[in-house]
């Protein structure tokens, strides 16, 4: 590193400005931007004071983080006896040194005026990805929590990136949720798909959890061809990062600059690519609207119908219960409650009585048993335990009756990385494709599948449960129902024994 470069690496990892150390050194902060720009250095005469001026400035800001952050970064070992202080005073005066002499002993090339790059330059490149993950955090919360508008675009291809990568994608949805003023952030996400690889049922996973989660957060993701080994991050007007990866998905290079223009520049050609070439994989409705608009009897009445059902909801309802649900929730809502009469006898009369495939999480299943937790069109309730023992007494009734209704149940977790609350559920037909959002207040979407590609996906993550995860998904019909009665037995126990029967 030039003697410039070192200094900025420095202030990054300590977590300190250009202005701060301007007034340290008694220079002003135009030195010190021409000796980060490797235009200007400081004189001879003086460097021996400024070094050692620096390093007091610098150890002076860590903390206990940042000192972790540098060391590992300069891979510096320090014994165990040592004091870690004194022994970095020392490292960063003696490399600062160093650096002065290889700097000026190699001729700099002198930057002509009119070029960009001596006009403002703002940037850092690194390969510790995990430097740049913390630092890229940092540097959202605190645009976020300046109350300002954030308009961020991401684009990677998850189907390329490692799973390290792909986790640090679902970690950040996480994460810009926690700041809690999702009604200043939009988020857009480019990704490209592919109905194949040894890690489709992740990827698909994924998609998924970041559809369904968190609906409040303005969180959108376009089907799009974005470059393999290449991920780019950009929040506009603010800051912009992109790194480069093997074909293994690690991290080769990484670069992040606030440089305005450059940002603004990158910003804007990622928007012209949405718009031109990008295709939004799904669209939002409500709860109400999706019954009103007839949507969802557009869907019951569709054909190939497949259910992947992550927690439990108003299928396989008696009648009666399906009619005590909704006017629980929706009875002051007269069209509602009329649209939910006709789509009650379709379910009734022709759903359950036509080709059907279901696959439902046991523990799903588990859960609403024990607590009486459902979403009746993805609004939450809880039903009594008599509700829910005629409710699953139905389900065994058409699990014994029927021909035409396959159930099965999963056995575990489909992928153990993806940890969360719910599991998502997908609802397939020939041409309509429906995804349930984790409902939040005044959230209750569901996601309709608009784009072809990810239709194609959906239908393949499907089969692929259905026909070759043997090893998490049972399908014995007898073992089924035993699973099934012995859980609304063991409730119903301990509901008898809390008189909550």
């Amino acid at each position: 590193m030039t003697f410039g470069q070192l200094l900025e690496k420095f202030l990054y990892l300590s977590n300190q400005k250009k202005s701060s150390l301007a007034k340290e050194v008694g220079y002003d902060i135009s030195y010190i931007s021409k000796w980060i720009n490797s235009k200007n250095l400081p004189s001879t005469k003086n460097i021996n004071k400024i070094c050692k001026v620096i390093s007091e400035f610098i150890v002076d800001s860590l903390t206990e983080d940042t000192i972790e952050d540098l060391i590992k970064y300069f891979e510096i070992y320090i014994d165990e006896n040592e004091n870690k202080e004194a022994f970095l005073l020392k490292y960063i005066e003696r490399s600062l040194k160093d650096a002065y002499l290889n700097t000026t002993g190699n001729s700099i090339p002198n930057i002509p005026k009119d070029t960009f790059s001596q006009e403002s330059y703002n940037s850092i490149s690194h390969v510790n990805p995990k430097l740049r993950k913390k630092y890229l955090f940092k540097e959202m919360n605190s645009y976020i929590n300046k109350d300002e508008k954030i308009n961020m675009v991401i684009a990677s291809n998850l189907f390329d990136t490692s799973k390290e990568e792909k986790m640090s994608l679902a970690d950040m949805k996480e994460t810009l949720y926690s700041y809690g003023k999702n009604e200043n952030l939009k988020v857009k996400f480019l990704t490209g798909l592919k109905n194949n690889g040894p890690d489709f049922l992740f990827n698909t996973m994924l998609i998924l959890n970041l559809i369904s989660s968190h609906p409040s957060l303005d969180f959108r993701i376009y089907n799009c061809t974005v470059s393999p080994n290449t991920g780019i991050f950009v929040i506009k007007n603010k800051i912009m990062y992109v790194g480069l990866f093997r074909n293994d998905g690690i991290c080769i290079l990484s670069n992040m600059s606030k440089e305005k223009p450059v940002v603004d520049e990158l910003y804007y050609s990622l928007e012209d690519i949405i718009k031109n070439q990008g295709n939004a994989i799904t669209s939002r409705k409500s709860a109400s609207s999706i019954i009103e608009d007839n949507t969802y009897m557009e869907y019951i009445m569709g054909h190939d119908l497949r259910w992947l059902i992550g927690n439990m909801n108003e299928f396989f309802m008696p009648e009666d219960l399906f009619m005590e649900v909704a006017e629980m929730l929706f009875g002051d809502k007269p069209q509602i409650i009329n649209e939910l009469k006709k789509i009650n006898i379709f379910l009734q009369n022709v759903t359950y009585k036509s080709k059907l495939k279901v696959l439902i999480y046991e523990s799903e299943l588990r859960k609403y048993i024990s607590s009486g937790e459902l979403l009746f069109f993805n609004k939450p309730v809880t039903l009594t335990f008599k509700q829910r023992e005629r409710h699953i007494k139905y389900i065994e009734k058409i699990l014994n009756e029927s021909e035409d209704v396959e159930i099965r149940l999963i056995d575990g977790k489909i992928i153990d990385e993806l940890q969360g609350d719910s599991n998502s559920s997908l609802y397939l037909s020939r041409n309509l494709k429906l995804i349930k959002t984790h409902p939040e207040k005044d959230a209750d979407d569901y996601a309709i599948i608009m784009d072809n590609d990810f239709k194609s996906v959906c239908n393949s993550l499907f089969y692929i449960l259905w026909d070759d995860k043997k090893d998490i998904v049972v399908d014995d019909k007898e073992d089924i129902l035993q699973r099934i009665s012995k859980s609304i037995s063991y409730t119903k126990i301990i509901n008898e024994n809390f008189n909550e029967y």
